[in-house]
């Protein structure tokens, strides 16, 4: 058996992952975590799960759950790249090199998303403006039997839309406004 994930260690024994995680938190000492901080289990750490499950189905509290093995408790799993196998401190800020880099992916994907759905309501403004210009030029050509002045011919809205200055924005300023 290879070395599984929470999901799949979760689907196997048919609880939750939040269980599977609280399990493995209070055992500390028997089940290990990877580089990034996820719980990982061997085969013989499944069989612990297993061990665990069985306890509190028979009605004992994960409190007074007691759990033997053969062996030391696992070592953490060693990096076989040379970058990390130097010292701790080089891990560490591979790690934190890692995190930053994710948390600024997802950062530039937000940002994406805010500027798609700011150029989507422009658009729809814009084809809101086109229907109520349509809406005018049908009024003025259609031969009226009262006279009005032109002004009052239009459409209220979009007299107003045509007298309002029309909004600008930098790509900076946009970018910069919703960090």
């Amino acid at each position: 058996m290879d070395i599984l994930k929470t999901k799949d260690a979760a689907d196997l024994l048919s609880v939750s992952q939040t269980t599977i995680k609280r399990w493995a938190f209070n055992f500390p000492n028997f089940f290990q975590k990877d580089r990034f901080g996820h719980y990982i289990f061997s085969e013989q750490e499944i069989g612990l799960l297993i061990h665990i499950k069985d306890r509190i189905d028979h009605g004992e509290t994960l409190e007074r759950i007691n759990l033997v093995t053969n062996k030391q408790p696992p070592e953490p799993l060693q990096d076989k790249s040379p970058l990390h196998t130097h010292d701790k401190s080089i891990k560490d800020m591979v790690y934190r090199i890692d995190y930053i880099e994710r948390s600024l992916n997802q950062k530039a994907d937000e940002i994406v998303s805010i500027q798609l759905l700011q150029q989507r309501e422009e658009l729809e403004d814009l084809r809101q403006m086109i229907k109520q210009l349509a809406a005018s030029l049908e009024t003025i050509q259609k031969p009226s039997s009262k006279t009005h002045s032109s002004r009052e011919e239009i459409h209220p809205t979009a007299v107003a839309m045509l007298q309002a200055p029309p909004r600008k924005r930098s790509l900076l300023r946009s970018f910069f406004s919703f960090l």
